[in-house]
């Protein structure tokens, strides 16, 4: 495994308009984007021939997964949500000398016996049913890589923040923070540091990873545009995680009372915009 290039941030305030106007993040972009283009043959060759099932974290976002897990060479990758095994099975093919364990609520879940029989013959993949909230802080030790795609939204993020106040998770991924989501706007306003998979620099790289023919077309004009439900990566002792989970469980309650007032006015619920879907200022919560 290659030795990898420090992605550690220094501590910010928050989040700039632009990616380009905070000098140190964009610095970790561009060591990210140097250690993605060297990686990149490898992820390719690692997952021909796997089939992209219509459940699962997209190719691109696994490919960001990776670009960032593969230098920290990660004692274990924990995974919470395995659904179909999509993300299961493409992880065991990049690191097939790395320990995977992945979580799933529900042994009598529909996709469970799909999940199984797409991961015969993973030899360093043990699969485990329970509840992630109870079972991660558990298994989780030091040196291990943590994805969570299930629970969702503050849920998952007051889980990665009770993992790494304790500091032992190398880093901590977190699923389905896209664009004008309540977990989301949480994200842009209290983790400025965060890399997201949705960033420009990243989806005009790698978006065609998620295409079977050409990328559509997109704008390509300076304002931001949604793209995939977005993987976020938080690395320990970046910030006071005790803090964030405060703040979390607070704007957590807020974001409760704002449902229940929109099912009183019979308001409709905010949904995921579409890819490359032009974002208005007040719904990227910076």
């Amino acid at each position: 495994m290659r030795k990898g290039v420090s992605l550690r941030p220094k501590r910010v305030n928050q989040r700039d308009e632009a990616t380009e106007m905070n000098p140190e993040l964009q610095r970790r972009w561009e060591r990210l984007l140097g250690e993605a283009d060297k990686l990149l043959p490898y992820y390719l060759e690692a997952t021909a021939g796997i089939s992209h099932a219509t459940k699962g974290i997209r190719r691109s976002e696994l490919f960001f997964f990776y670009a960032i897990t593969a230098p920290l060479q990660p004692t274990r990758i924990i995974e919470s949500g395995r659904a179909r095994a999509q993300s299961t099975l493409v992880l065991a093919r990049l690191f097939p000398e790395t320990p995977i364990v992945s979580l799933e609520s529900d042994v009598h879940a529909p996709d469970a016996a799909l999940a199984a029989e797409r991961l015969r013959g993973c030899e360093n993949v043990e699969c485990l049913f329970g509840d992630s909230l109870r079972l991660l802080p558990e298994l989780v030790r030091a040196g291990d890589v943590v994805l969570i795609d299930g629970p969702k939204d503050f849920r998952a993020l007051k889980l990665a923040f009770r993992l790494l106040r304790r500091g032992q998770p190398a880093a901590v991924f977190v699923h389905d923070l896209w664009r004008g989501s309540p977990a989301r706007k949480f994200v842009d306003r209290h983790l400025p540091s965060a890399l997201l998979s949705d960033d420009r620099q990243w989806v005009e790289r790698y978006a065609a990873l998620d295409f079977k023919k050409r990328l559509p077309p997109f704008d390509s004009s300076g304002c931001d545009w949604a793209y995939g439900a977005t993987l976020g990566f938080f690395e320990k002792e970046v910030v006071n995680y005790g803090r964030r989970l405060l703040q979390c469980s607070a704007a957590q309650g807020a974001d409760r009372l704002r449902e229940i007032a929109r099912k009183i006015l019979r308001r409709p619920p905010i949904a995921r915009p579409k890819d490359f879907e032009s974002q208005p200022e007040a719904s990227r919560g910076r």
